[in-house]
């Protein structure tokens, strides 16, 4: 399964907005310059996280978003909210009927078919929801998992925590 481009660019910005200071909103153009998407790009992916709810919107001066509080997110979760509720895996019935037209009863037995490929699909969301944007930010940063930035000035930010990291 590879995960389309939107869904891997959510994942990123899930992944800064938990790292992001919780008091302070990450604003759009410092994620869009950060990720490289467009501003356009962006508001879509953005309004389909906050739909979801995984991420809190504000708008105005000093607007931006936030990771959703107390909550945990998986990558099934981004996933479903920027895909919506999909089978990850699934092989349309009208090509097997084409291989096998005229064979009696192709429909019923395709009906058993399905429910073996809804075992994948299970399997796959399962997977998904056991990985944790968390996790990942742990697996990666280690120890310094627990540190906060404000990326809308990530420069000094960064600076600072490479000081800290580094006495």
């Amino acid at each position: 399964m590879h995960l389309t481009k939107s869904t891997e660019q959510a994942i990123c910005i899930m992944i800064m907005l938990y790292m992001q200071d919780r008091k302070i909103y990450l604003n759009s153009k410092e994620i869009s310059d950060r990720l490289e998407i467009s501003p356009t790009y962006l508001k879509k992916i953005m309004r389909k996280l906050v739909v979801s709810k995984l991420v809190l919107a504000n708008t105005g001066v000093g607007g931006g978003y936030k990771y959703r509080q107390s909550k945990i997110i998986s990558l099934y979760d981004i996933y479903k909210a920027i895909n919506g509720e999909v089978s990850l895996f699934v092989l349309q019935s009208e090509y097997i009927e084409k291989i096998f037209k005229g064979v009696l009863n192709v429909s019923s037995r395709y009906e058993d078919y399905l429910k073996k490929i809804e075992i994948i699909n299970q399997d796959l969301k399962n997977s998904l929801e056991k990985i944790t944007i968390d996790e990942i930010v742990i697996d990666i940063l280690k120890q310094s998992a627990h540190i906060r930035l404000d990326w809308n000035n990530w420069e000094s930010e960064l600076k600072d925590i490479y000081k800290k990291i580094n006495k």
